[in-house]
Formats: C-alpha cells, sequence, structure tokens
C-alpha cells in the first residue's frame, strides 16, 4: 500500500531539492516542448513532470500512436493541475529504490520517519536518488548517494533555494539509513518515527597510516541499533576505510548520535551511518 501526501504537507525544500536534482517545470507544455526540443541541439536541464506521468499512467507501447496519446495526456495533466499540484503527484508516485514508490514510503524507508519531518540532507538525498535509484543507492552504494546528495545541494545552492552555510552544514550530517525494512501497515510511524536529535565528531583528529594499512579511498560505513530510549548502541565497522584511525574516528561520532525517546513498543532499530570524512590528504 503506497502512502500519499498532500501538498500542503510536504516541506519546501522537497520540492526545491526536486527542481535542483531534475530540474524546472517544464512552462512551454508537453507539445510544444517536445517540438522544440527535436529541433534543437543544445540539452536543457528541465524535467517535464506532466510528461513523466503520462508515461507511467498510459498505455504502453512505443508506437507513434502511443507517444502521441501520451503528450495528449501530458498536455491535459499540465492544462488541469498547478505547476505544485503535479510536482506532488509526481513525488507521490516516484521510484525510489528497494521496492519503493513516493516520497513517504521512501522516508520511512531509509530514514524511519515522514517525508514531513525529513532534514535538508534527507530531501536531498531523497531526489538525487530518482534518475538512478540502484546505482546510486544509499544501501548498496552510500558513497555514490552521498556524492549525489551533495550535488543536489550544490545546485540547490546555485538556484537560491538555501545558503551556502545551510548546504555545508547539510553536507556535514551523517548518512543515517535504515537496515530493516519495517514498511508493514501495522508498524505505527506516528508514534515510532525515528528523529536525530545530536550527532557529532571531534573538533580534531590525528590520521595515521600504521604498517600494513591499506587505504581504500572509501569513507567507512558504521551499523549500529537504535533503542527506544533514543540511546546508539552495538555500533561497529560494517566497511572499514581501511585505516584504523579513521574508522575510530567515524565510529566514535556515531556513538555520540542520540535519537528521539519512543514510547515501548516500538523496539530496536537497525541502522547504517556512512559518515563524510575528507580522505583526499591520506596517501
Amino acid at each position: 500500500m503506497r502512502h500519499v501526501v498532500p501538498s500542503g504537507v510536504l516541506e519546501k525544500q522537497l520540492f526545491t531539492a526536486l527542481i535542483a536534482a531534475e530540474g524546472q517545470v517544464e512552462s512551454r507544455g508537453p507539445i510544444r516542448a517536445a517540438i522544440t526540443d527535436l529541433l534543437s541541439d543544445v540539452p536543457l536541464r528541465s524535467q517535464m513532470y506532466s510528461w513523466q506521468l503520462a508515461r507511467e499512467l498510459a498505455a504502453n507501447g512505443d508506437s507513434p500512436e502511443r507517444q502521441i496519446d501520451r503528450l495528449r495526456l501530458a498536455d491535459r495533466i499540465q492544462r488541469h493541475f498547478s505547476q505544485r499540484q503535479v510536482i506532488t503527484i509526481y513525488l507521490n508516485r516516484v521510484y525510489l529504490g528497494e521496492n519503493t514508490y513516493g516520497i513517504e514510503d521512501a522516508s520511512r524507508r531509509y530514514f524511519g520517519k515522514h517525508a514531513l519531518d525529513l532534514s535538508l540532507d534527507e530531501a536531498a538525498l531523497l531526489a538525487g536518488l530518482i534518475r538512478s535509484p540502484n546505482h546510486n543507492s544509499p544501501i548498496a552504494h552510500p558513497d555514490r548517494a552521498v556524492e549525489r546528495r551533495n550535488l543536489v545541494l550544490d545546485r540547490m545552492v546555485a538556484d537560491g533555494t538555501v545558503s551556502r552555510a545551510e548546504a555545508d552544514r547539510a553536507k556535514e550530517a551523517p548518512l543515517i539509513i535504515k537496515q530493516t525494512a519495517n514498511s508493514e501497515a501495522t508498524y505505527d510511524w506516528n508514534r515510532c518515527g525515528l528523529k536525530l536529535v545530536s550527532h557529532g565528531s571531534p573538533t580534531s583528529t590525528t590520521i595515521r597510516i600504521r604498517a600494513g594499512e591499506n587505504p581504500t579511498k572509501q569513507t567507512p560505513v558504521i551499523s549500529f541499533e537504535v533503542l527506544e530510549s533514543g540511546e546508539v548502541r552495538n555500533a561497529a565497522i560494517h566497511r572499514s576505510s581501511g585505516v584504523a584511525d579513521i574508522d575510530n574516528y567515524a565510529l566514535g561520532g556515531v556513538k555520540r548520535m542520540r535519537y528521539n525517546e519512543r514510547p515501548a513498543g516500538c523496539g530496536i532499530i537497525e541502522s547504517y551511518a556512512t559518515v563524510n570524512i575528507d580522505l583526499s590528504a591520506v596517501n
């Protein structure tokens, strides 16, 4: 069962993150845009959201007749709905990996919270998944997911929707992904959703490469459990960077994290965290 979120509930940063990741809303109309783009050799960073919806809703097939049917449907969608409504419908239907469709179910799957409660870094990460959810999966490829998230944040700065300081703070946030998929209808997300209260790492550290260590140039991934009290337990190295000092730095940051206290019966949630560390100076 998909969960639909009305436009009035979605945070503005979700819309701006989507536009940063996939492009501005096309204003020319699907039929006019299709003809114009065929005659132009200039690639545009714009996304025809009504066209994407029409492709999903219309009958399958690549015949000219089917393509025309989709263009007509896209044109009807754009004429009958506002831009915000079109994007809201799109966000509620788009595939975001892990057999998850829509921004609400993806928020629950990856972060254990409602779409309304997404932080800036989380909104940017989900928007970055749309183009290639498997390639940029935060579960299978956390490094790619962080790289794509940071690109979306940079584009949001260029678009003027967030400040450079806000984007830099979002980039510093650890990527924290739920390991388990508690997406059953019986799971009470209103009571049991996760919310990160605080996270932190030592302000400075000395990284030494010891004999026998082999830096892999990949960021470490930490596995951990979140108790109902909000305490982080059983934090351990899931994927090593190849350097003990880097791994211990990341591990210490995760152990310092604290979540909101959840009611009894919510249970323990297993998660991963990819801790962003600049490895460029490691030789």
